[in-house]
């Protein structure tokens, strides 16, 4: 009982990693969600609290524009300078702030011709005095005019303020700046009108403002100078606040003085995580223990009762929630008692991809899927090697001829105007990757040379339809080395720029047979090749380059032949292609759910046809019922009780259409039955008739079982709909384990991700280990070789793999 009890310490290590996982997480988060908004968020507090520091020094000063505007209007005036002088004594007792002294300047000699200076200058003493001071008039102390504050603004035009630098008075050792401004009378400039204003209050409020909130400020005039500082240290990642303001070209730095932003970001994240890392590790702890009390702790039951039980035995625990644990139990029980009847089968069909006309696909389609379904069904039964190889051959027969009227029904499909081009992102090497995977293996096999060349930009992507242009190319390599018994096939890829559109050519030159001049049109005819012989002895519908042709021209592109008789030919072919940046590659998980209980209907007038859906379906746990036509079917669903229908469209008496238009005109709950359209009939208006009466999904012929559990999963609701409690949620360690391991490389496979397939399937090997099956390891072997050469092993390897490995695991 070991192996239950590791569950517990997997849990418990799985909590441990988690929660340092979950820790981790939070606290790199929460830096990085919360750090940046934080920091900015501080830095604009910082930059605001400087914007309020220089909105509150420019307040006053800019008011002082105000009185100096009205010094300006005085001195322009035609008054006397004893009125002047009334008027000036006036306005600076009226005057308070920070402008403590101001006057006005007159031109030397313009007042009165035998005195140079006459100023009309006032001061505003501590208590308030005015006072008229005269000292400025002196003509022995150089005379004002020489002043800078005066010369600034000679002849300046009206308006103009200019600040003078930061300066010291000399009588009150107070700081002090003046702004100048010229004033005109009757446009000739008369003089000189200045403010003073006194700086201790600014100095005052900036110390009080810094002291209060913690900051460092420096103050600088337009010139650089320091005006004041208060506490302003620089230190390593410092943020530093800048702001410069009013006309006079001030600036102003501010820091904060005690705490870095820095400092205060890491204390709020640290806040933030202390409130949140608690929580979060409760709810882990709490989600812990709900998932042991209600899920660890049954399953370990469970597994000791397997454990103990013997052979064939059933699980007996007492377990009373109507859970997936339930129902786990009692399908474990239900198994049990079939298990050695009940094998598990994977059905992997080959995909419809082709439209085609309704009579033809009808009438051979449906018979072919008969003989393939059947084929591969009793492939996977236990045969002789004898029989396995008579059924090998008439399977690869029958897939022979499927390829043979694939190529017929996709001219239809092109003659008809059906076929419609995708147009998806995918890159140059998947194409170049693929054909020499095939074909260097083909030339090898004949002795011929085989050789790519690229001088398309290394990592290219185009968005276009990649099978088609898959198609060609492998429609034109076949032709190349069915024709060549000698010598070399190359393939080489360049681009051209024609009209401002772009191409992608494609040249496929080879040492063949070649072709007569005579008969290289009529190649590209359908159903016919250079000679009648060439049939016989190649064989072939002769439609393959029919159909080259005409998807080079749906790709607006076209096809070019140079051949002689003896020498080789040479294909080149022009596509239009639209380069495109790479896509990230997607994989699509087929799911699957357990379908044991739920009961199917299959409308099939075609007898094989239905067994063979009936073996499929019952391999995934529906109970089938078979009728005939549409008619029958429509009685069925309404007296008896199915959860699924799938539903045949051509058929006697009434067919797929009148059936599903005649079920959902139902007047109960049985109206709203899932529908699958099962049907070999593929053109697009057929299609879209069933589904316009009502049928949800097209499932179309042969089957294609991926096809089919993907739609049984995406309409999981609806198929439930009557058995609610039977729906089984698909659990996230459900891809574990072998099938788990199997079911990745298939992926891989499909999606031609050859290197990431191969890992799984050592995985796989691994996991099986020496088999003492000799039939087993032949396939293994083959599947192996195939993957190395970058190839899709074939679908019978892979259905042997499939079923073999289901025993394995059984």
């Amino acid at each position: 009982m070991e192996r239950s009890y590791s569950l517990k310490r997997k849990s418990i290590y799985a909590l441990a990693f988690y929660l340092a996982v979950v820790v981790t997480l939070i606290g790199t988060i929460s830096y990085r969600v919360v750090e940046p908004p934080t920091r900015m968020q501080l830095e604009r507090n910082l930059d605001l609290r400087t914007e309020l520091i220089s909105a509150q020094i420019r307040e006053p000063i800019d008011s002082s524009l105000g009185i100096l505007q009205a010094v300006v209007t005085i001195g322009s005036n035609h008054e006397t300078q004893s009125h002047q002088a009334e008027l000036l004594f006036k306005l600076f007792s009226l005057t308070d702030g920070l402008t403590v002294s101001g006057g006005l300047w007159p031109v030397p000699r313009s007042i009165d011709k035998d005195v140079a200076y006459k100023s009309i200058f006032f001061n505003r003493a501590g208590d308030g005095v005015v006072d008229r001071v005269y000292s400025w008039d002196n003509p022995e102390s150089g005379g004002y005019d020489n002043e800078a504050w005066y010369t600034s603004v000679v002849n300046k035009p009206v308006g103009t303020t200019v600040w003078s630098q930061v300066y010291i008075d000399p009588f009150t050792q107070v700081q002090m700046i003046t702004a100048s401004s010229p004033y005109y009378i009757d446009g000739v400039f008369a003089g000189v009108a200045t403010v003073d204003l006194s700086l201790e209050n600014l100095v005052s409020f900036v110390r009080k403002h810094a002291e209060e909130y913690d900051l460092g400020v420096i103050l600088k005039d337009s010139y650089g100078d320091v005006i004041t500082e208060h506490n302003f240290q620089l230190v390593d990642d410092i943020y530093i606040s800048q702001h410069t303001f009013g006309d006079f070209n001030w600036s102003v730095d501010v820091v904060n003085a005690k705490r870095l932003v820095a400092e205060q970001v890491y204390d709020v994240v640290r806040n933030v995580e202390l409130g949140i890392v608690p929580i979060m590790l409760a709810c882990v702890m709490l989600g812990y223990l709900l998932i042991n009390r209600f899920l660890i702790a049954p399953i370990v039951l469970i597994a000791k009762k397997v454990d103990d039980s013997k052979r064939g035995g059933i699980i007996d625990i007492t377990y009373d929630s109507n859970d997936e644990i339930r129902h786990l139990i009692d399908k474990f029980n239900q198994k049990t008692v079939f298990l050695e009847a009940e094998k598990v089968k994977a059905q992997a069909s080959t995909k419809a991809k082709s439209a085609f006309l309704a009579t033809l696909s009808h009438e051979i389609r449906t018979p072919m899927n008969g003989v393939l379904g059947t084929a591969q069904i009793l492939l996977k039964t236990d045969l002789t090697e004898e029989q396995r190889k008579h059924l090998k051959t008439l399977y690869e027969s029958g897939d022979h001829m499927m390829t043979l009227l694939n190529e017929i029904l996709d001219f239809s499909k092109i003659e008809q105007g059906h076929l419609e081009l995708e147009h998806q992102p995918f890159p140059l090497e998947s194409i170049i990757g693929s054909i020499n995977s095939v074909y260097f293996t083909l030339c090898s096999e004949k002795g011929l040379q085989f050789k790519v060349i690229s001088e398309v930009p290394q990592g290219r992507w185009y968005r276009s339809d990649k099978a088609r242009l898959r198609q060609i190319l492998f429609n034109l390599l076949t032709n190349a080395v069915k024709f060549t018994s000698r010598g070399y096939v190359e393939v080489y890829f360049t681009e051209k720029r024609a009209n401002g559109v772009d191409y992608l050519h494609i040249r496929v030159r080879d040492t063949g047979i070649g072709i007569a001049k005579e008969s290289q049109e009529k190649i590209f005819k359908p159903f016919e090749q250079a000679e009648s012989s060439t049939t016989r002895r190649f064989g072939g519908t002769g439609l393959g380059l029919a159909i080259v042709k005409q998807l080079c021209e749906l790709m607006d592109g076209d096809i070019h032949l140079t051949s002689e008789v003896g020498i080789g030919s040479c294909f080149e072919v022009q596509l239009k292609m639209e380069s495109c940046e790479p896509a990230l590659t997607t994989v699509t998980e087929h799911k699957k759910l357990s379908y044991n209980g739920l009961r199917a209907l299959i409308v099939e007038d075609n007898r094989t046809n239905a067994i063979i859906l009936t073996t499929f379906m019952s391999s995934k746990g529906f109970v089938c019922d078979c009728v005939e036509n549409g008619e029958l079917a429509v009685h069925a669903v309404a007296t008896g009780e199915y959860d699924l229908v799938l539903m045949d469209n051509h058929m006697p008496v009434m067919d797929g259409v009148e059936s599903t238009t005649a079920i959902r005109g139902l007047h109960d709950s049985k109206a709203n039955i899932l529908i699958f359209g099962c049907t070999a009939d593929v053109f697009k208006e057929t299609r879209e008739r069933m589904l316009g009466v009502g049928v949800d999904y097209i499932v179309s012929k042969p089957v294609d079982e991926t096809d089919l559990d993907d739609a049984l999963f995406a309409y999981a609701d609806k198929l439930y709909q009557y058995k609610p409690s039977l729906l089984k949620s698909q659990n996230e360690a459900e891809g574990e384990g072998v099938e788990g391991v199997l079911l990745k490389c298939f992926m891989a496979i499909e999606n031609k991700e050859f290197s990431a397939a191969l890992i799984e399937f050592n995985q796989i090997k691994q996991i099986i280990g020496e088999s003492d099956d000799a039939f087993l390891r032949a396939c293994l072997m083959r599947i192996e070789e195939s993957l190395v050469r970058e190839e899709s092993p074939s679908q019978e390897d892979l259905d042997i793999l499939t079923v073999q490995i289901t025993d394995f695991c059984n």
